[in-house]
Formats: C-alpha cells, sequence, structure tokens
C-alpha cells in the first residue's frame, strides 16, 4: 500500500480542520479547551483509505500563539495542504506556515480554496494565481488546486477523488528505522503509548526500539495505523506504539526511537544556515533549534557567512541526535531566523581550521575527501558503525569508500579505518614489549587487550609485519622473538606461572596481571593454570584466585592454629592476624568451612 503524510497549513478559521471532517469526518480538536476556543491547538492525526493507497491527514494549529506545535509535525509531511479561506485571502499565518514548510524541506504544496459560494468565480480565480505565485516564488511546486464550497458535498468528493488518483510525491525513504515522538500518553489497559512518523526502515510487533536519549530499549507489543491494528510498521507512516519496559512521563516529545548502535547525540553539531529575507544572523546570539519533533535551546557560533548562507556551530544545553543533510529551523523570540542542513552531527576533535575544511567537503558531498581527514584526525580508529549519522550512507557503501582510501588500514568486521601510520605506531609499541621481555609470548589477543584502542584485525596484521620482517617466530599459536631462548613453550609458561605464584605466597594475583607482567598470552595462561589445577600443583579458591596446594596448606594449617588460641575464627580476628583483604580472607574461610581439607594433620 502506498502510504503519503500530507500536511495542513493555513490561517486560523480558514478551515482546516472543517476540511478533515468533511473528507473523513474526523474531528481533530479532540479536547476540551479545543472545543470551547473552536480553536486547533496541537496536533491531531486521521488517514483515508481507497484500495491500494492511503493518505495520513496531519491537521496543525492555525494560530501564531501554536506555531511551535506546526513545527512538530512538519518534518514529517510529504506533501503541504494549504487551505485558503478565498473571501480573505492569503493571510500572515499562511504565508508563514508555506515559508517554514520550505525551511523543513517540503517541496510540493496543493491548495485548496474555501468557501467559494461567497466570491464570484472570477474573484476566486484571481486569489488562487496570486497565491500560486506565492508559492512559485518561496521555492515550493503546486501541484494542483480545489475549490470547495461550505455545503457544497460534492466539492469536497472531487478534493478527495483528486486527492487519491494524483501521483502524490513521498520523502525519500530512509535505509534504517527512525522515528520521533510527537506524543506520549498512557491509556488504560495498554499502559504506555507514544504517536509519530516512521522516517525509515521497518518495525515489527515483539522487536525493541532503543531510546537514544533514556540509553535504554523497550518492546513494541502492538502497533496502530489509524485505529487499525496492524504487525508492522513502514516508511510514511503514521503509528502509534504500544511500549514495555518504559513508562510514557519518561519519554517527551522530540525523543528519537530507533535501532541501537545508529544515533549518538551531542552538545554541539555543525550546520548550514539559510537566512530568511531580512534576518542577520549573529554571533554568540541565543535561538531555539527545531529538528524532527525535537526542540533544543541553543547558541549559534558562526564560522563563515557566505552571500546566501553561513556555516555555524549549534551549542545546546540538551544532546541533540541528528542526522548528516537533516533538515531544521532556527527561531527566536521574534519569530523564524531561518533553516537550514546538519553537516556534521558528531562532535569531533577539531580545531577551528581543520573543522572548516571538514564542513567545506561535506558540504560539497566529498565524502572519500572528508572519511580520509577523519582517519587522520582519529588516529586510534575512525569507526564507520555510524556511517549513517555522519553521512547518510548504509554500512556496505561506507565499507566500499573506505576501502578505497590509500595509506590506510581497514578492518572490515569491526568497520574501522586506520592510517597508515597507526599500524606503524602499533609496530614500533610491539617491538618494545620483545625489546623489553625477550621470552614474551603473545598472541593477537593479547595484544589486543594490552592496546585495546587496536582491534584484532590491525594486531593480528602488525604481527603477521613482523613475522614477514623475520622479527618474530610463530610456534604454538604465539609469537616469540627470534631472540627467545624458550625451547618448550608449555613447560616454560607452567614453570613461569608456578614460579609466580608459589612467590606470592597467600595473597597471589589475579591472573590476568600475572599475564601481562610476563607478557604472555591470556588463553594459553587459562589452560595452563587449568593444567595446573588438574595436576593437583594449584587449587583455584575464587573466580581470580589460585594459590599453590603447598601455600594452601601452610594457610590452613596457621588458621587451625588461630582457632585453637582464639576458640574462633572471623574476618575480623583473620586480618588483624595476616593484613590479607577481605577478598582473600572470604575465599580461605569459605573454603576452610567447606572442606576437611587436605592440610588436616
Amino acid at each position: 500500500m502506498k502510504t503519503t503524510i500530507v500536511g495542513l497549513a493555513g490561517h486560523v478559521d480558514h478551515g482546516k480542520t472543517s476540511r478533515i471532517r468533511a473528507l473523513n469526518g474526523f474531528d481533530g480538536d479532540q479536547t476540551g479547551e479545543e472545543k470551547r476556543r473552536g480553536l486547533t491547538m496541537d496536533l491531531s492525526f486521521t488517514l483515508m483509505d481507497q484500495e491500494e493507497k492511503r493518505i495520513f491527514l496531519v491537521d496543525v494549529p492555525g494560530h501564531e500563539k501554536f506555531v511551535k506545535h506546526y513545527l512538530a509535525g512538519i518534518f514529517g509531511f510529504d506533501v503541504l495542504l494549504l487551505v485558503v479561506a478565498v473571501n480573505e485571502g492569503i493571510c500572515k499565518q499562511s504565508i508563514e506556515h508555506l515559508e517554514l514548510a520550505h525551511l523543513a524541506g517540503v517541496k510540493s504544496v496543493i491548495l485548496v480554496l474555501t468557501k467559494c459560494d461567497l466570491v464570484e468565480l472570477h474573484e476566486a480565480s484571481i486569489v488562487e494565481q496570486n497565491i500560486l505565485n506565492l508559492i512559485t516564488n518561496i521555492g515550493l511546486e503546486s501541484l494542483f488546486s480545489a475549490y470547495v464550497g461550505r455545503h457544497d458535498l460534492a466539492s469536497y468528493e472531487q478534493l478527495k477523488h483528486k486527492l487519491f488518483t494524483y501521483n502524490l510525491p513521498q520523502r525519500p525513504k530512509e535505509p534504517y528505522f527512525r522515528y520521533y515522538i510527537d506524543r506520549s500518553f498512557s491509556k488504560d489497559g495498554y499502559g504506555t503509548v507514544v504517536t509519530g512518523t516512521v522516517l525509515g526502515g521497518a518495525l515489527k510487533t515483539k522487536e525493541k526500539v532503543y531510546i537514544p536519549r533514556l540509553k535504554t530499549s523497550a518492546a513494541v507489543r502492538t502497533i496502530h495505523s489509524g485505529l487499525q491494528h496492524t504487525d508492522s510498521a513502514h516508511p510514511n507512516e503514521r503509528i502509534a506504539l504500544n511500549l514495555s519496559g518504559v513508562k510514557s512521563h519518561d519519554l517527551k516529545r522530540g525523543d528519537i526511537l530507533c535501532n541501537p548502535n545508529f544515533l549518538r547525540g551531542f552538545l554541539q553539531i555543525d550546520v548550514m544556515i539559510t537566512p530568511i529575507k531580512g534576518v542577520a544572523l549573529k554571533h554568540q546570539s541565543e535561538a531555539t533549534l527545531y529538528i524532527g519533533s525535537a526542540r533544543h535551546s541553543v547558541v549559534l557560533k558562526i564560522i563563515s557567512e557566505h552571500d546566501s548562507y553561513a556555516i555555524a556551530v549549534l551549542e545546546s544545553t540538551t544532546e541533540i541526535y541528528a542526522m548528516y543533510r537533516e533538515k531544521f529551523i532556527l527561531r527566536d523570540a521574534q519569530g523564524t531566523l531561518g533553516g537550514g542542513e546538519v553537516l556534521n552531527p558528531i562532535a569531533d576533535p577539531m580545531k577551528r581550521k581543520q573543522k572548516s575544511d571538514f564542513l567545506r567537503l561535506l558540504q560539497e558531498q566529498k565524502l572519500s575527501e572528508a572519511f580520509a581527514m577523519l582517519m587522520k584526525i582519529h588516529k586510534k580508529g575512525f569507526g564507520l558503525i555510524g556511517a549513517y549519522q555522519r553521512f547518510g550512507m548504509d554500512h556496505p557503501s561506507a565499507l566500499s569508500l573506505a576501502a578505497k582510501i590509500t595509506d590506510s588500514f581497514l578492518d572490515h568486521d569491526e568497520k574501522v579505518l586506520y592510517p597508515a601510520s597507526t599500524l606503524q605506531m602499533l609496530k614500533e609499541q610491539t617491538r618494545a614489549v620483545f625489546t623489553k621481555n625477550r621470552r614474551a609470548l603473545l598472541s593477537k589477543n593479547s595484544l589486543h587487550l594490552r592496546f585495546n584502542w587496536a582491534s584484532v584485525a590491525l594486531c593480528q596484521a602488525v604481527l603477521d609485519q613482523l613475522e614477514s620482517d623475520n622479527e618474530l617466530l610463530f610456534n604454538d599459536g604465539l609469537y616469540r622473538s627470534i631472540q627467545c631462548d624458550i625451547d618448550d613453550i608449555a613447560q616454560f609458561i607452567e614453570n613461569s606461572l608456578y614460579t609466580i605464584l608459589e612467590t606470592q605466597g597467600w595473597e597471589p594475583q589475579a591472573p590476568y596481571i600475572i599475564y601481562e607482567n610476563l607478557d604472555l598470552d591470556r588463553i594459553h595462561g587459562d589452560a595452563t593454570l587449568k593444567n595446573l589445577c588438574s595436576a593437583g600443583k594449584v587449587i583455584r579458591l575464587a573466580h581470580n584466585l589460585f594459590i599453590t596446594t603447598a601455600h594452601l596448606s601452610h594457610t590452613m594449617r596457621y588458621f587451625r592454629a588461630l582457632i585453637a588460641e582464639h576458640g574462633y575464627l572471623d574476618i575480623e580476628l583473620a586480618k588483624l592476624h595476616t593484613g590479607l583483604s577481605r577478598k582473600y580472607l572470604i575465599a580461605y574461610l569459605e573454603y576452610l568451612d567447606r572442606f576437611d581439607d587436605i592440610t588436616s594433620e
């Protein structure tokens, strides 16, 4: 089914809500306050179906005091339906609605002239042409016009027929699930319910959605499109979600639902702003950022100004979860300042000149050069996992582009790009390990644990290069220096571990610390400890506590002597006599309680 979201616009009292009521019988003014005042104060949603087409209608407030609610819905519109009372003509709020729609990325307009029975046809034609000229001058495309009368039911049927037969345009679909919440409430028998527009991807019942601001997930119990239950939701659909695992009062308008690891929030984003005619942007001025259904208080910091636009940083007091090329609108107390596109939604550590060059690349969509620049900035790995947020690219496309960048190393599985200089840096650091300890026995995993910023694949590439350069030998799954004098690796590891445990007595270090001090691979170390335990030379008392059998025997004899002397033994008494920490004492006392152990005489 093809779905289109049509948002209504127009001056207050020109008949937006009445048009919807006439088209499908839905009254968007639901609250008592709206009915008392006869005024739409917030967004309302309904739909119409015909064969394989569905049109979602979004009614918006026409009064200037509620323009913020209009902005909460406009970024999801495919088409704007402008309602103008022909006897009054175009009014201030209608013009503002058109300008805001243009700034929000809406491209197409349907003009509906109402109250046409109050004027002559030629008068209506003049009004129509004036409005069409205005639409064109603002930069929007007019799809078609329709005349309706207050009591002319046939005119509404004609409008409805036109809506379903015209090939209405749609916004580009995003490949990944993303959904701005515009309402959140609790409903008896359901619990938490949210409404919003699916901007991309698909969603099914029982799946989980991630809420970046709360850093938590929620399960989708049910999905409703209009008043109908459905098992799945797709782009360009207005849906209500019944969520479990999150309270309605914890959610708010502007929150995003998406896939995990998809969006990160930042307190500053880099943008391109087009001010509206007659407005001068001021450096360090305060404004309100409207993006999706979210609002943020921001400070505008201008980087550079050009003939028709400015490049700037928006600094916010709350995290902004934005996308590359996502549209936004800026307003202050006096009105609309302008709109624009997000260039860099991720705060990167850059100097002013670097940032200016980087934003120019993004503006010109020279993404290959932008990739290369970020790779050099993020010397310890430029992650491609966020490529869609950064560049609007899916992972296969990002990996394909990254693979073409010269003087780099791409970890395809982990989706991380490193400059060649980082490979050389890690090679030098690995050499230093073997220079310091010629008996070091490393693997890709132990090297990764030592340098956790380096992916396992990068570590393997370094070890391979050192082996190729005849600096390392590979034997029994381990890399060792060509200067290493170990004949039997397995026996060496066993002797080394046992000797250290014997030296450390009743206060042995955790195995991973011993491995690090020995420059020993963890997998081989764990296997050797297991063998020592099987042979009865070492006892495992707790997760990371291993002690030689001889020292455990000595410890148990000492503790029994304390019991004989004092008549009891608890942690405080044992600590007084041994100086051991609670970690060790709890393990020893539990062992003493469990066993009439091998140390009993």
